[in-house]
């Protein structure tokens, strides 16, 4: 019998099944189930998903949290992202939220700007519509963001309804963007704690705003295809 296929299944999909399973089942004693599913899902899109290139997908997320995103951090943050409804099955995605150190982008929108896991990138096609002959989006700069003015960051299409706020902890500091308050590293959703949010608006979506609101707000996230 040849041991590499069983029941006609190779033997590397056998091994997959029963991580899979195993990891299911830990997944389950858990006293937080949807957190660690949506952590799975999270691992499987990182496993299967291609880069995007010249064109890629943008989606404010169907609903929200307080300020501690998923179970907290940049990797509820992302989870959050890669388990939502309003994503497209198969992609990866990462929130645009910052955090100091972890995900930033800092310095002047035209000028020089440092980065650190920013999600996104350089002279890209980014649009919430998966239909690839819809035209509506915004393409970033060089500088890896959108801008359609000299004091801010912001699209050209919207993301959602008017008026949606949404996490980000970016803001412009002396026309410089920088980080913010961010519900403490985005793990608090307490009254006393403040993070910065966006808002989208009627023609444009204004990804760094001043505003702040108090953690225990849902907000909603902006998620990026990498």
């Amino acid at each position: 019998m040849d041991l590499t296929v069983f029941l006609g299944i190779p033997w590397y999909s056998l091994v997959f099944l029963v991580f899979a399973s195993a990891f299911l089942s830990a997944c389950n004693t858990s006293k937080d189930n949807s957190d660690d599913t949506t952590l799975f899902a999270l691992l499987l899109a990182q496993s299967t998903s291609a880069p995007c290139t010249t064109r890629c997908h943008i989606f404010l997320t169907s609903t929200g949290s307080g300020g501690r995103i998923g179970i907290g951090g940049i990797t509820g943050a992302d989870a959050t992202c890669n388990g939502d409804t309003n994503r497209v099955r198969g992609k990866t995605y990462k929130a645009m939220v910052a955090i100091p150190g972890v995900r930033e982008v800092l310095g002047n929108p035209t000028g020089t700007l440092t980065y650190t896991d920013w999600v996104l990138k350089a002279n890209t096609f980014y649009s919430n519509s998966t239909d690839t002959s819809n035209t509506t989006g915004s393409t970033t700069t060089s500088n890896r963001i959108f801008r359609d003015s000299n004091t801010t960051m912001q699209m050209n299409f919207a993301l959602g309804d008017n008026g949606t706020r949404f996490w980000t902890g970016i803001t412009i500091t002396g026309g410089n963007l920088a980080n913010d308050v961010n519900c403490t590293n985005w793990t608090s959703s307490n009254v006393g704690v403040s993070g910065v949010t966006g808002v989208v608006g009627a023609s444009t979506t204004t990804l760094v705003e001043t505003t702040t609101d108090t953690c225990n707000i849902a907000k909603k996230i902006v998620c990026v295809e990498q």
